[in-house]
């Protein structure tokens, strides 16, 4: 057991934040794996987390908690980039595809853009990436090809990305070959929507700013609207998914959109 971890069980507020973090992390975990984390008695976890249900942090379930549901959008970082990883890299393998040597790019926030900066990371070719995402920055400069620029700004906590003003003009500064941009939701008649307004500025400016743009959505994103629309299916080239239901392909039949599948 780590300093740290014996010094949680014998304090309470030291424990429950271990609690919130191992929640965060795996959105929901049993009584027996805490307990085991902590070194403390399954009784002690069962109050604890009895005092953050009360708090409205979780929502207890038979033998454990889970965190309580949020939107999607709004959900931590580490909790999403659990949920659907098999179709998201799929996604993500799909989209290399549309990249070439030497291309300056645009990649957002989200866990299908971390599951993409992850196969970048592993590129055998030069390019220069602009991003408004922490992590994904993090992740693409350990590949000594790529050139990295993060974007400037406010961050927020619970995408890890860069917005406001400050992220908006340096994005006007660069013309890119290619955006590659995930979303919140997407449908043909409204194209790219996000639930945060920085999100859906920041998109709106990189696609603006771009040759081509390409949006990255898995199946469960498709066919709906989220709160702010940000970029118009025709300002959008490649449709990047996992699968397209059939009458979903049959809406953009209309556009210039090209849907690409793995």
């Amino acid at each position: 057991m780590t300093e740290a971890a014996t010094t949680a069980r014998r304090n309470p507020i030291a424990r429950r934040h271990v609690l919130k973090r191992e929640l965060a992390a795996r959105g929901a975990v049993s009584v027996a794996e805490l307990s085991e984390v902590l070194g403390a008695s399954p009784v002690t976890i069962r109050r604890d987390l009895e005092a953050l249900a009360r708090e409205g942090v979780l929502d207890r379930s038979y033998g454990g908690a889970a965190m309580r549901a949020v939107r999607p959008a709004e959900e931590a970082l580490t909790v999403r980039e659990q949920k659907h990883v098999d179709e998201k890299r799929r996604v993500a393998e799909a989209a290399l595809g549309l990249i070439e040597p030497g291309n300056t790019l645009f990649l957002n926030d989200g866990s299908t853009v971390t599951a993409l900066a992850r196969a970048l990371a592993m590129a055998e070719y030069e390019l220069f990436i602009v991003t408004s995402a922490v992590n994904v920055a993090h992740i693409l400069v350990e590949n000594p090809r790529i050139t990295v620029c993060l974007l400037g700004g406010f961050v927020r906590r619970t995408s890890l990305a860069t917005g406001g003003m400050f992220a908006e003009s340096m994005i006007r500064q660069f013309n890119a070959d290619l955006a590659l941009l995930s979303c919140d939701a997407f449908d043909a008649k409204g194209g790219l929507s996000f639930a945060h307004p920085d999100d859906a500025a920041v998109a709106r400016c990189m696609a603006a700013q771009s040759r081509r743009c390409a949006a990255l959505a898995i199946g469960p994103k498709l066919g709906w609207s989220a709160r702010l629309n940000a970029v118009p299916p025709g300002e959008i080239d490649h449709l990047v998914t996992d699968a397209a239901p059939p009458d979903f392909a049959a809406g953009l039949a209309g556009t210039r959109i090209e849907i690409i599948q793995p």
